[in-house]
């Protein structure tokens, strides 16, 4: 039986994507841009991090670099501003969690949002204590499918990979797992795209968080 999982953040343990959204249109509407995002649209921006998903939201524009920094400058501020409105845990999912820390489960989480952001909505949507550890991107780091923030809970928790799944949405997880040498499980009620190709890479398919427990077995 495994004896930790790490998981991704945003599309996996929260619904993060109506928040980027506004925010994301938000800035794009100040920075003098004449178009904005759906949901689908916003899925196309997420899971490598802040800086890409604002060179996303430019199209064509998102290597003109004046372009970047403006849009990053009213994006990052908004999105402080709103990830708290409406996001939340998906459903079962904090009953879930629980379930497992109350069986013995170390949990962690290792995403691409900005640290500060990562344990601030973390604070605000789960019970203190939950997580041993909320790894959110640091400036200067890599992000995602690089395996450096599982690679310091190995060795800041003394976890073996052996004993370890990593969890999440978007083939950037399963990528981030398989470079990390440990065993996958994708959640398809996230923002990635399931092909049959993404899921033969996983060890676990979840279709809804109870299905979670299953890897107690």
């Amino acid at each position: 039986m495994k004896k930790a999982i790490i998981f991704d953040l945003d599309g996996t343990l929260l619904h993060t994507l109506p928040d980027i959204r506004d925010a994301i249109n938000c800035a794009l509407s100040e920075c003098g841009y004449d178009y904005s995002f759906d949901l689908e649209g916003t899925k196309t921006l997420i899971g490598d991090g802040a800086d890409m998903l604002v060179r996303r939201a430019l199209k064509e524009k998102g290597e003109d670099e004046e372009a970047f920094l403006q849009l990053k400058k009213a994006y990052m501020p908004k999105y402080r501003l709103y990830q708290g409105n409406t996001t939340a845990p998906f459903e079962g999912m904090s009953e879930t969690l629980l379930a497992l820390k109350k069986r013995g489960m170390r949990l962690f989480i290792a995403s691409n949002k900005p640290h500060a952001l990562a344990k601030a909505i973390i604070a605000k949507c789960f019970p203190e204590g939950l997580f041993e550890s909320v790894a959110g991107h640091q400036e200067g780091d890599p992000v995602k499918p690089n395996p450096i923030q599982v690679q310091r809970i190995f060795e800041n928790y003394a976890i073996s990979p052996a004993d370890c799944v990593y969890v999440g949405d978007s083939v950037v997880d399963v990528q981030t797992a398989e470079n990390a040498h440990i065993p996958c499980g994708i959640c398809l009620w996230g923002y990635g795209k399931y092909t049959e190709e993404v899921l033969a890479r996983c060890a676990y398919v979840f279709r809804k968080p109870e299905d979670l427990l299953t890897i107690l077995k």
